[in-house]
């Protein structure tokens, strides 16, 4: 073979091999240590979707067929909590029994009180709603437990230690804009990101507060953006190792971002998740992230490094 032809051959298997990478979705900018393992369309209506691993989650939407559903098997099958509530604006998963979801008070469409509410038998059953004031509003909450847990709506974050008997405001550092997130490692120590990107951190249950910037100058004209849910979400497994997690849209093609710290703030890496924009929500364990965009839901595994 002469060695025009040998050029033009190598040439020819470099541009298919561009193409295949191409057709692939395999962009370096969208490379990322996340893997999608669940793909599903759900017929309930559905604000908000979240996965506490690949077999259990729990759904919840708007009127009262948006009641909050439950799967165990990956979301091939789901059934419906009678007791729940409508109008859900917020899940969150404590383990495969305790699940928290916050909803609309009342409703013309349902009859089950929603507010904030909690189930015992993995989201088959409600108990009655606690004397938190819900409004029709995403619903960023965080809970340890059946008694410990933050709720922020309307620019107040409160917090319980009774299951929602008594709720007590947090005072929130000044400038702050909106909280779109919210995470607890323990009834004193917490966190609340802000719509801005700052990161606020107590350890005293909110008597004082530092700061923390997250690094989003590679994301320069992108914002979280406003929903009926998450369009964030964050966990601490310590103090020193967290993950958050943002929705972006804006002058950049839209995606799901995950912001790493393993020294408590200081520095931060972000990883790529998937460019399905939708609502947020991270499992305790920071493993699995679920993505919801109206009835679709996509799950994500955390493969490493």
């Amino acid at each position: 073979m002469g060695a025009y032809k040998k050029v033009l051959l190598v040439l020819g298997v470099a541009l298919l091999l561009a193409f295949s990478l191409c057709a692939m979705g395999a962009n370096p900018e969208f490379d990322g240590p996340w893997e999608l393992i669940v793909q599903t369309e759900v017929k309930q209506p559905t604000r908000m979707a979240a996965f506490l691993n690949d077999k259990f989650g729990i759904t919840g939407g708007f009127s009262g067929e948006g009641k909050a559903h439950y799967t165990t098997d990956g979301g091939n099958t789901w059934k419906m909590a009678e007791s729940s509530g409508g109008c859900i604006y917020g899940v969150d998963i404590v383990d495969d029994q305790t699940v928290w979801v916050c909803g609309r008070v009342t409703g013309v469409s349902f009859k089950t009180p929603g507010g904030i509410r909690l189930s015992k038998d993995g989201g088959r059953t409600f108990e009655p709603r606690t004397s938190y004031s819900s409004i029709p509003d995403e619903c960023p909450m965080c809970f340890l437990n059946t008694k410990i847990g933050w709720a922020y709506q309307g620019g107040i974050l409160s917090a319980t230690k009774d299951g929602g008997e008594v709720w007590d405001d947090i005072q929130l550092p000044k400038g702050v804009k909106q909280i779109k997130a919210v995470a607890l490692r323990s009834e004193k120590e917490g966190y609340a990101l802000d719509l801005s990107g700052v990161l606020y951190v107590t350890a005293n249950g909110g008597r004082s507060w530092d700061t923390l910037q997250l690094p989003l100058d590679k994301y320069k004209g992108m914002r979280m953006p406003k929903l009926e849910s998450a369009s964030a979400a964050m966990r601490f497994l310590d103090k020193d190792n967290g993950l958050v997690v943002l929705a972006l849209t804006g002058s950049q093609a839209s995606r799901i971002v995950g912001f790493r710290t393993s020294d408590g703030g200081t520095t931060w890496k972000d990883e790529f998740v998937s460019e399905k924009m939708g609502a947020v929500y991270l499992s305790p364990d920071g493993s699995f992230i679920t993505s919801t965009i109206s009835r679709k839901i996509f799950v994500y595994k955390f493969k490493g490094k």
